[in-house]
C-alpha cells in the first residue's frame, strides 16, 4: 500500500501552505487541514481492488497499439472518470515494429547445426507449467526499434557491451567488424549496446540474460523461485534515446493523427534506431553458441554462470545466421489523461502531475501494471475527497502512458505536446513498478530527497503500528493457550524491529540500469530493489516475497 501514498503526495503538493507551525512536514508551515485530508485519503485505497484491476488489465497480453491495448485504455478512462476526473484519450501515430519472423541458427566449423531459435518461453509442467504461455497473442521474442536484416558472420562474444567492453576487444586483438557480438544484459541500457556495436562495424548483435546475473546461479528458477527460467527471454526496445526518445518519425513533434507526413523523418538512417539486426536470446538458445567459440579465454570478470568456460571467439569456430523480418508502420497509440482543475488562479498552472505506462511486451503483470492497479486505488481516494469537497488550488494531472515499452513514446508525444504547460509544471511523479518484493526504493532529483524520506518514515510508522497490533493480539493468544495447558513459559517479544529503509537520490537514471525511467518528464521514480521487467510471459496468482526479481502476477498490492 506504500504506493498508493502517492495520491497524497499529489495532493500535499496542490495543496495551499499555511503560515503556522503544527508539525515538521516538508513544503508545509501548517499541516493540520492537510493531515486531516491525509487521514481521509488513506482510508479508501483497497488492497482488493487494486488486485481486482491488476487482473483486468493483465487478462491478456497488450503490446502498444494493440486492441488489447485498446481495452486497457478504456478501462483506465473509465476509472478516471467514475473517479470525477476530466478525462480524455489521446491517440498518436507513431513508427512501430512487429516481428513477422524471428529465426536464428548457429552452426559449427564444420557446418554442424548447434541450435535453432528463438525456443518458444515455457515452463516446465513437471514444476507446475504455466497456463498462459501459449496464447496465440503473445509476440515472438524480438526488441522494439530493431530493423529487418539477414545475415550470416562470426560470433564474438563482448561481455556486457559496454564501451570499456569494446575497447577491450580491439586490445586484446580481437574485431567485431562484419562479427555478429552476443552480449548479456547489464551494466548498460540494450539501446547502447546496439549503437556501441553498430559503431564498431558488427554487423549484428544478440543480447542474451546470463544465469550469473538473472537465472540458476542467483537461485530458483520460476516457478519455484523468482529467477529467469532457461527459456525467459527479456524483450525491450533498442532505440539510440541519447539521441531522442519518443516516436522515431517526429522528434520534436508530438506525432497527433493529424501530423502530416511530410513532417516526419521517414528515413531509417535519420531516425534514432539501429541500423543492424538486434535480438533477445534466452539463456537455453545461446550456450550452445558459446560453449562452442574457441580463441582465448574471456578475462575473469567476464565469465558468465554457463558451466563451461567463455571464449571471445571470431576464429570461425562458430557462424550465426540471423533473420528478421520486422512489419514497420505508423500505428495509433492511445494516452490516458486525467484533470482535477486547480482552484487558484495564481497557482493553477503550476501543474503536479503523476503517470505511469499500460502498455507490456506481454503481459505486465509487475511492469508496469502493478504500479497502475496502485495508481488507480490513488486516483479512487482522490475522486472519494472530491466529493467531501476537497479541492486543490493547483492543478493535478495523472496520466497512463502507451509505447513506453518502444521508447518512452506515449510520454514523450504529449510532453512534445504541452511543452509551454509544463514550463510551468512543479513536479512529476512516476510509478512504474509499483511491487515486486517486500523492499521499497526511490530515486529523485536532490531537491526532493526529504520529502521522499519524510513519506518513507510515515509509511513505516504506519506499518510498525499494524505490526504493535497483531503482534499484541498474538502475544494475548499464546498468554491464552498456555493458561489452558498450564504450561510455564517466558514469552517471546512479539516484535522485531523494522528495518531501516534506504533511499537514493540521483539527478539521473542510476548507472546499471538496463533501461530509462518510464517518462521523458521523470523527477520521481518508486521502483522495487530489483527492477522487474515484463521479459516472462508467466501470469500466475502469486507474488515473490523477496526482493530479487519477480516474474509472476502478483496477487495482491
Amino acid at each position: 500500500m506504500q504506493r498508493l501514498r502517492v495520491a497524497f503526495l499529489l495532493a500535499a503538493l496542490a495543496a495551499p501552505v499555511a503560515y503556522s507551525q503544527t508539525a515538521p512536514v516538508f513544503g508545509y508551515k501548517d499541516f493540520t487541514q492537510q493531515s486531516k485530508w491525509d487521514s481521509a485519503f488513506m482510508k479508501v485505497p483497497d488492497a482488493a481492488l487494486a488486485g481486482a484491476h491488476l487482473k483486468e488489465l493483465t487478462k491478456a497480453p497488450h503490446w502498444a497499439s494493440s486492441p488489447e491495448d485498446k481495452e486497457t485504455a478504456d478501462y483506465v478512462a473509465a476509472k478516471f472518470r467514475a473517479a470525477g476526473l476530466k478525462t480524455e484519450i489521446v491517440p498518436y501515430r507513431v513508427w512501430l515494429n512487429k516481428p513477422v519472423k524471428i529465426e536464428i541458427t548457429a552452426t559449427d566449423a564444420n557446418g554442424k547445426q548447434l541450435m535453432s531459435g528463438p525456443t518458444p518461453e515455457h515452463v516446465d509442467a513437471a514444476f507446475g507449467g504455466d497456463p498462459y504461455q501459449d496464447d496465440p497473442r503473445v509476440l515472438p521474442a524480438f526488441n522494439g526499434s530493431a530493423p529487418s536484416g539477414d545475415v550470416t558472420a562470426e560470433a564474438v562474444y563482448a561481455n556486457y557491451g559496454t564501451f570499456e567492453d569494446f575497447k577491450r576487444l580491439k586490445e586484446m586483438g580481437v574485431d567485431v567488424k562484419g562479427k555478429i557480438v552476443i552480449v548479456r544484459y547489464g551494466a548498460n541500457f540494450r539501446g547502447i549496446k546496439s549503437y556501441i556495436a553498430q559503431q564498431y562495424g558488427a554487423a549484428g548483435v544478440i543480447i542474451y540474460s546470463d544465469p550469473a546475473d538473472d537465472g540458476y546461479v542467483r537461485g530458483d528458477m520460476y516457478p519455484r523461485g523468482a529467477y529467469h527460467p532457461e527459456t525467459a527471454v527479456q524483450r525491450g526496445s533498442v532505440q539510440f534515446l541519447p539521441i531522442y526518445p519518443g516516436d522515431p518519425s517526429s522528434p520534436g513533434e508530438s506525432a497527433t493523427v493529424n501530423l502530416p507526413d511530410s513532417k516526419r523523418v521517414m528515413d531509417p538512417a535519420k531516425q534514432n534506431q539501429p541500423s543492424i539486426p538486434v535480438n533477445p536470446l534466452s539463456y537455453k538458445d545461446t550456450a550452445p553458441i558459446l560453449a562452442a567459440m574457441e580463441g582465448k579465454n574471456v578475462p575473469k570478470e567476464w565469465q558468465g554462470g554457463l558451466p563451461f568456460a567463455y571464449h571471445l571467439g571470431g576464429t570461425g569456430s562458430v557462424k550465426v545466421h540471423m533473420h528478421l523480418e520486422q512489419d514497420y508502420k505508423l500505428r495509433t497509440i492511445w494516452d490516458v489523461i486525467g484533470t482535477i482543475e486547480g482552484t487558484d488562479k495564481a497557482q493553477k498552472d503550476a501543474w503536479v502531475i503523476a503517470g505511469n505506462h499500460r502498455d507490456a511486451w506481454v503481459y505486465g503483470a509487475v511492469d508496469p501494471n502493478s504500479g497502475t492497479a496502485a495508481m488507480l486505488e490513488s486516483v479512487h481516494g482522490l475522486g472519494e475527497l472530491l466529493k467531501q469537497g476537497w479541492k486543490p488550488k493547483r492543478t493535478i494531472v495523472v496520466a497512463s502512458w502507451d509505447a513506453e515499452e518502444e521508447g518512452l513514446i506515449g510520454s514523450t508525444e504529449w510532453a512534445e505536446g504541452h511543452t509551454k504547460e509544463l514550463s510551468k509544471a512543479v513536479a512529476y511523479f512516476n510509478v512504474d513498478v509499483g511491487v515486486s518484493g517486500p523492499n521499497f526504493g526511490a530515486s529523485s532529483v536532490p531537491s526532493l530527497m526529504d520529502f521522499v524520506r519524510d513519506v518513507a518514515r510515515r509509511c513505516l510508522r504506519r506499518r510498525a503500528a499494524r505490526c504493535t497490533h497483531s503482534g499484541r493480539a498474538a502475544m494475548t493468544k499464546r498468554r491464552r493457550a498456555r493458561s489452558q495447558t498450564s504450561v510455564i513459559r517466558t514469552p517471546r517479544r512479539p516484535l522485531r524491529r523494522a528495518r531501516a529503509t534506504r533511499f537514493t537520490s540521483v539527478c539521473s537514471a542510476p548507472a546499471r540500469t538496463t533501461r530509462p525511467s518510464s517518462s521523458t518528464l521523470a523527477c520521481l521514480r518508486p521502483t522495487s530493489a530489483r527492477t522487474a521487467r515484463t521479459a516472462s510471459i508467466t501470469r500466475s496468482s502469486t507474488t515473490t516475497t523477496g526482493s530479487s526479481r519477480t516474474l509472476t502476477r502478483p496477487s495482491r498490492i
